[in-house]
């Protein structure tokens, strides 16, 4: 027979073997999205973090980053890129042209369009911030292999792409709503309702 303390070992091994089996049937058992939501989540918990010591927030982070690849873009094109409402947008770049990190001026083809760039100082900013970004980026990978790293990034591309083309998304419901108006839209100089050819009275 054992020795009692080798089977106390045994029991505790067998038990933490199943907690960790009851922890993996527990993770699996989660949803996919349910799993992706709490990883923005916890995501966007660190990003916020770190990017503070900078006096941004992630959103406005973006808005700087994608301004410094795409000069001189409209707000509409730039929420466009960002993937939020264009109505979202204003609330987003009006405190980094109040604090002097981009400016808007008059598009030269239309008055009502409004260009953004960055500023000098937005520049400045960005230049600081993004190291520490990459550095925070690479730290939240670091368990990943560099095949695992470029799995996920696939995968988050094609999910991001079918979830923007999905019946429930806000862009895909606009334009189906947008193409049946235009089928419902009747051509001008043209009846709604077929007409009937005319009857030729015959001479007797």
């Amino acid at each position: 027979m054992c020795p009692l303390s080798d089977r106390l070992r045994s029991a505790s091994c067998f038990s933490e073997r199943f907690e960790v089996r009851v922890r993996l049937k527990k993770e699996d058992s989660d949803g996919v999205v349910y799993l992706l939501k709490r990883t923005v989540l916890a995501v966007g918990y660190c990003a916020e973090t770190t990017l503070a010591h900078f006096g941004l927030t992630p959103a406005q982070f973006l808005i700087l980053f994608r301004l410094k690849e795409s000069k001189d873009i409209s707000s509409a094109e730039l929420a466009r890129n960002l993937g939020v409402r264009p109505q979202s947008i204003v609330d987003l770049i009006v405190p980094l042209e109040r604090e002097g990190l981009i400016k808007r001026r008059q598009a030269a083809e239309h008055r009502r369009i409004l260009r953004i760039a960055l500023t000098a100082r937005g520049e400045e900013l960005l230049g600081r911030a993004v190291p520490a970004a990459r550095q925070l980026e690479k730290e939240l990978l670091s368990n990943l292999s560099e095949s695992q790293v470029l799995q996920l990034r696939a995968g988050l591309t094609e999910l991001l792409t079918t979830a923007q083309a999905h019946d429930a998304h806000p862009v895909a419901r606009r334009s189906a709503a947008a193409s049946r108006k235009c089928d419902e839209v009747v051509p001008t100089g043209r009846s709604a309702t077929p007409t009937r050819p005319r009857r030729r009275n015959r001479a007797p």
